[in-house]
């Protein structure tokens, strides 16, 4: 994967997004016309994992901003349960929870309230959000779901599968 990324997302509620990712510096920048400007960026001390598209899983070495305001960023370990790779964030008094849903997907909440779900193509950074039916999802949610989309990957596997591979010895390139 190229070290500096742009893509172009054609969100289906909200029109034309742009994702910058610096994958060298761990960065990823949001923004669109009518989209709050999101940064999310990791620290230049961070620990550095290949795992996850920014990173590092550790919200001491992660900062998120949005418009220019701190939001708080809490990510799972990221270890051996598909929960565990969860992402909640608070911004200004609203709750984020960004989910596994299944070995591709992730799904987004605000408050509680299911917002749709998040997939990402790492070798091609091929973003696409497919929204719930009927949900209010706003500029500033659909921007959050695909910062954090960006930087932490979506899906995971069930740890029954993680079992299986563990023990056979089978690893992905």
């Amino acid at each position: 994967m190229p070290l500096i990324q742009s893509c172009t997302v054609e969100d289906p509620l909200h029109g034309v997004v742009i994702v910058h990712t610096d994958v060298e510096r761990g960065r990823v920048e949001v923004a669109g016309d009518g989209f709050p400007a999101v940064h999310l960026r990791r620290s230049g001390t961070a620990e550095v994992s290949a795992y996850v598209p920014i990173g590092t899983r550790d919200p001491a070495h992660l900062t998120l901003t949005v418009d220019g305001t701190p939001a708080t960023l809490i990510p799972g370990r990221g270890r051996f349960t598909r929960g565990s790779f969860r992402v909640d964030t608070h911004v200004e008094g609203v709750h984020y929870h960004f989910r596994p849903s299944d070995e591709d997907g992730s799904l987004l909440s605000r408050d509680g309230r299911r917002l749709g779900e998040l997939m990402l193509e790492p070798e091609t950074v091929e973003l696409m959000a497919v929204w719930t039916p009927g949900a209010d999802v706003r500029p500033q949610d659909a921007a959050i779901g695909y910062a954090l989309a960006t930087a932490f990957g979506t899906g995971a596997e069930s740890t029954l599968t993680m079992l299986i591979h563990t023990l056979t010895g089978v690893t992905y390139s």
